[in-house]
């Protein structure tokens, strides 16, 4: 679908009416499946978030050992009273929350890119991938983590110069941190392009702003964690998880997996987590020194980026066959043919996603811009690459699973939004090179996807 057609009104509403109709089809089919003929068991940390919300609701304060993010289990223990007990209402609220994180994708498309309709097509690229959709019924933080991430995003692209949304996106941050907390380290990388447009007085104010309600709505935590703990965190589960990544053996996830057993072990190795990452820290620098930096990064190589893009997913792990069905979890007896709609669908979606994600990054230019100030744009999009290359960085050492790529996703959706509306205007005659570069990384992200079995 080129940009050209959806250059009106009428047309952008007809697409969305069939992304509309597909997306509850898709939601209808997802949902059925969570709840029929049985409920899904509850797998890995969903059962830990849903038992540490039932004690948050008997007033009791739960054990996260600083492993878990806070806000997740009091979400979910908000809205039991509302869903009777059962995990319903956590679930309709999750599915409104990818409506925001689609509308928060959207209104960045349209700010950020040259094409009017890759912010739509991006919008629905995020709400019909079942890997993303699934996350609305899953009791794992995925959603209302990308929902508060992209309004922040958003209102940091589109509001910046008024002071409420500044201060809401603080807010959206730190609850963000709250939720997942891998954000954190490029926080000064996401408010960069604050300070790099306007008056000097704005350029200190603006993320000044920012990080101070940010810093504000991590505090009751921060105070809680140095009095329980001793440390001053929100959560912090880097050294298990780079140790973890660095002894995983499959290049896929759910196959001769260690993380279960090492975080039995990690939990009982000392009285309290500054012990316990101490302990971490100087296995992993005995694991580098033993096997030496380049075999290991030579091994990290060859096995993480496969278990990040690998084309199943969480979602596709629960159907039956999949890496989580076979340990007797995900979904109970799901229709056959229902199934393999859907497992098709999420494969081609994905592979769709990632090979018109290469091409915009290696093929397509930015047209001229529009906004007073084409450098913040320009520099907005920089962030938005900088996060992939984040992304790649830490996983290159962290343990990786399939899920983990969500927070991936709405800049890959952005990128695969920005080749598709411009099909029917992209320029043939481009240099040989940029054809060859967009093919490549292209072929390398289909070769990570399906080549890791």
């Amino acid at each position: 679908m080129s940009d050209e057609m959806l250059a009106t009104p009428g047309a952008r509403r007809r697409f969305w009416g069939a992304v509309g109709l597909l997306a509850l089809a898709l939601q209808g089919a997802l949902l059925w499946m969570e709840w029929r003929p049985e409920p899904r068991p509850l797998w890995g940390d969903e059962g830990r978030y849903w038992e540490a919300a039932g004690q948050i609701r008997a007033g009791q304060t739960p054990e996260l050992h600083l492993i878990w993010p806070p806000l997740y289990p009091r979400f979910l223990a908000a809205l039991m009273p509302l869903g009777g007990g059962t995990r319903l209402a956590a679930q309709l609220v999750q599915l409104a929350l990818l409506g925001i994180a689609a509308f928060c994708l959207r209104g960045l498309g349209h700010a950020l890119l040259p094409r009017s309709a890759a912010g739509d097509l991006a919008a629905a690229l995020l709400v019909l991938d079942p890997q993303v959709a699934a996350f609305s019924a899953f009791l794992w933080p995925e959603l209302l983590h990308l929902a508060l991430v992209l309004f922040a995003a958003w209102v940091l692209v589109t509001r910046a110069d008024r002071w409420p949304w500044l201060a809401a996106a603080g807010g959206a941050l730190g609850l963000a941190l709250l939720t997942k907390s891998l954000l954190g380290p490029f926080l000064p990388v996401l408010l960069a392009p604050l300070a790099l447009s306007g008056p000097l007085r704005r350029r200190l104010l603006r993320p000044a702003l920012v990080l101070g309600v940010l810093f504000l709505t991590l505090l009751p935590t921060l105070a809680a964690h140095r009095a329980r703990y001793g440390v001053a965190a929100v959560a912090d589960s880097s050294w298990f998880n780079a140790w973890v990544g660095l002894n995983d053996r499959a290049r896929r996830n759910f196959v001769d997996e260690i993380v279960g057993s090492e975080m039995d072990a990690y939990l009982q190795s000392a009285p309290d987590p500054p012990a316990r990452d101490a302990l971490l820290r100087a296995k992993i620098a005995g694991l580098v020194t033993e096997r030496g930096a380049w075999p290991v990064l030579r091994a990290q190589l060859g096995r993480q980026y496969f278990r990040l893009f690998h084309h199943d997913s969480f979602f596709t792990e629960q159907l039956p066959g999949g890496g989580i069905a076979a340990r007797g979890f995900g979904y109970v007896d799901p229709p056959v043919g229902l199934v393999a709609v859907l497992r098709t669908w999420a494969t081609a979606l994905h592979a769709g996603v990632l090979v018109a994600a290469a091409l915009a990054l290696a093929l397509l230019r930015p047209g001229p811009s529009s906004a007073p100030e084409p450098q913040v744009r320009r520099g907005w999009l920089a962030v938005a690459l900088l996060f992939l290359l984040y992304n790649l960085a830490l996983f290159l050492v962290l343990h990786v699973m399939s899920r983990y790529r969500v927070q991936m996703l709405p800049v890959l959706d952005l990128a695969a939004g920005m080749t598709i509306a411009s099909l029917g205007s992209l320029q043939v005659r481009r240099p040989v090179a940029s054809w060859l570069a967009g093919g490549a990384l292209a072929a390398l992200l289909l070769f990570l996807s399906f080549g890791g079995q």
